[in-house]
């Protein structure tokens, strides 16, 4: 009884987060199949009848258009025949088109699925994402909304028109049949109720290992895909297909358990149903030794045949459907956690989200006692953040790994929300209604650009359909970014497709790309995290004329370790254990941190190593 409730209640949740116009498509199907149960009575009935006429027995009872029908047997037997076909071909057109409105409906519902499955992680704030493999969300967006519309979706479809149609001949059957019909029904459910107690449990864990198997198996296929280079230098195809191999045999067992099982009842009812229908019928005429005993139980045996042809599909429907719901309540658990999450981020198209006319920064940006902690943790990664950044200035976040430099510039992009504290504009907080106007101006630049698979001019207008993007500001923003050399050299120009994750360009192009955006954006505060660590002197030296250009418009940040880059800035701030050890400019910190100018020695040391090598 509670695997019953708790199927029900997660159907309940699966339909009520469809949209309102695809269940009342659903709704819609009823008549279809109630026309199509309609025909297939219409086609039992004309059988019986015509059966009746052909051994010369009454007609009891009648059907409404008897009347119509001209005495004369062989008249009669004509239009009985003409009757039945034309009837078994509006019953299988019918019955063709209530497949393709229950196809259709179906591909509807996984694509809404799918795109409420995408709205919903997309709206989730950053910590989300830091919780969760992006791998592991895509996995679950794509296989599970797929098996969701699938395995529960069609089976509901095809249980609702099922179940009309097999009402509908039962209820001709018991008109023709009476109580012999009784005792098959009867069979029928007893049978398919004992198959199905047996093999539900061993159903549903084989669906629940598949998911656990296939997560894995996505995760050994992506990993070895992004770090393919990784991969060829380690001559590492061997472990990563033996690993790959491994969490596929583990897999195989419940793979072709999930797939198979639940085919398993509906292969067994269907010939005890056709034995039972024989049985039944066949049991007057070896239990009475009249002959005109095989005479008379003809008709009957003629429509409770065509009765079972109808019956079949339905039922097997009906058995597969009740089956596959119960091996898909993983499924859609999964599917669940992801279209209930609640929406948390809001956008500049939200209600109430406050405009950026408004929050333009005049004078400075602080971080007024920030301190901030991950949800799932009671450690504080940053403690006590005081800065105070003027409009303009370039500044510099130093430190060890760990020290929370990363974190800081999140709290300053608000990808991040204080624990404690806050961040202020002009002395004024951010709200989180203005959290989305305060994004609008920055731009965010990491050491591993990811780029999409598209043109330069779609990844320098990022975000933006090719009618909204204007190509002359596009333009602007790839001689600022000193690119314009580059793209004027290729055979495509602007439109030259990038490749994945930009692979087709240096690191340097792709850096250059990421500042372009910035350019085209506007952006009033630019945050370059580690972005020119791995790139030569020279490449660096034009990713910083790109950074120059932008002159005082632009706030910029750096987290860096290079000499070149922090000995720019106007103030560095030294990151230790989540707290600011230190700052000022180069001069004074290198006066006032020993540990800074052990920082500075070390890069100076590797600086000259580099030239060395180079000549």
């Amino acid at each position: 009884m509670g695997i019953r409730s708790q199927t029900f209640h997660l159907l309940v949740r699966l339909l009520k987060a469809l949209p309102r116009k695809r269940r009342n498509s659903i709704l819609r199907l009823i008549p279809v199949a109630a026309f199509v149960g309609l025909a297939d009575v219409i086609v039992v009935g004309l059988v019986s009848r015509l059966f009746t006429v052909v051994v010369g027995q009454p007609s009891t009872p009648s059907l409404p258009f008897t009347s119509f029908i001209p005495e004369d047997p062989k008249t009669k037997v004509f239009l009985l025949v003409t009757l039945y076909l034309g009837m078994n071909w509006v019953a299988s057109l019918s019955k063709l088109i209530l497949r393709g409105c229950q196809e259709h409906l179906r591909s509807s519902i996984w694509l809404d699925l799918s795109e409420i499955a995408q709205k919903k992680v997309l709206s989730q704030e950053y910590e989300y994402f830091l919780n969760n493999k992006s791998s592991e969300l895509s996995a679950k967006i794509l296989l599970n909304t797929s098996r969701v519309s699938e395995r529960l979706i069609k089976p509901i479809l095809e249980m609702t028109s099922g179940i009309l149609v097999i009402s509908f001949v039962f209820i001709a059957i018991l008109t023709f049949a009476r109580l012999t019909a009784l005792y098959l029904i009867i069979g029928l459910v007893i049978c398919y109720a004992l198959i199905s107690v047996l093999v539900t449990p061993y159903i549903r864990s084989a669906a629940e290992q598949r998911i656990s198997l296939e997560s894995e198996t996505n995760d050994v296929l992506t990993e070895s895909m992004k770090t393919i280079i990784d991969v060829h230098m380690t001559s590492s195809e061997e472990y990563f297909e033996r690993r790959y191999s491994k969490a596929g045999k583990k897999a195989l067992p419940y793979l072709w358990k999930a797939e198979t099982l639940p085919v398993f009842p509906r292969s067994l009812i269907e010939p005890l149903g056709i034995t039972l229908i024989f049985s039944i019928g066949l049991f007057p005429l070896f239990s009475n030794n009249s002959p005109t005993k095989l005479v008379e139980i003809v008709p009957f045996l003629a429509t409770i045949a065509v009765a079972s042809l109808k019956l079949t599909p339905p039922l097997q429907d009906l058995f597969r459907g009740i089956t596959d719901l119960r091996g898909g309540i993983p499924d859609l658990k999964e599917t669940l956690r992801i279209i209930e999450l609640p929406i948390e981020r809001l956008t500049l198209k939200s209600p109430n989200a406050a405009s950026p006319y408004g929050l333009t920064p005049k004078n400075y940006i602080r971080l007024n006692h920030v301190s901030y902690k991950y949800p799932s943790s009671d450690h504080y990664v940053i403690k006590e953040i005081n800065m105070t950044i003027s409009v303009g200035s370039r500044i510099a976040f130093v430190g060890k790994t760990g020290s929370g430099k990363t974190t800081t510039a999140n709290q300053i992009l608000c990808l991040l929300r204080p624990t404690k504290g806050s961040l202020q504009i002009d002395g004024i907080d951010v709200t989180d209604l203005e959290v989305p106007a305060w994004q609008s101006f920055c731009s965010y630049v990491p050491q591993s650009i990811t780029l999409l698979n598209s043109s330069i001019l779609e990844n320098v207008a990022y975000g933006l359909e090719k009618k909204e993007i204007n190509q002359q500001r596009v333009w602007e923003s790839i001689k600022a970014a000193q690119l314009e050399e580059l793209v004027d050299n290729l055979p495509n120009g602007l439109k030259t497709q990038v490749g994945e994750d930009g692979i087709r360009l240096s690191g340097g192009q792709r850096q250059r790309i990421a500042i372009a955006r910035a350019f085209y954006r506007e952006s009033k505060i630019l945050v370059l995290d580690e972005a020119t660590s791995a790139l030569d002197n020279k490449t660096e030296s034009e990713v910083m004329k790109a950074i120059e250009v932008m002159g005082r418009r632009c706030t910029i940040i750096f987290i860096a370790h290079r000499l070149s880059t922090i000995s720019r800035a106007d103030c560095i701030y030294e990151f230790e254990n989540g707290s600011i050890k230190a700052y000022g400019n180069y001069e004074k910190l290198t006066d006032a941190s020993v540990s800074f100018r052990e920082m500075i020695s070390i890069g100076r040391e590797q600086s000259n190593i580099n030239e060395d090598i180079l000549l």
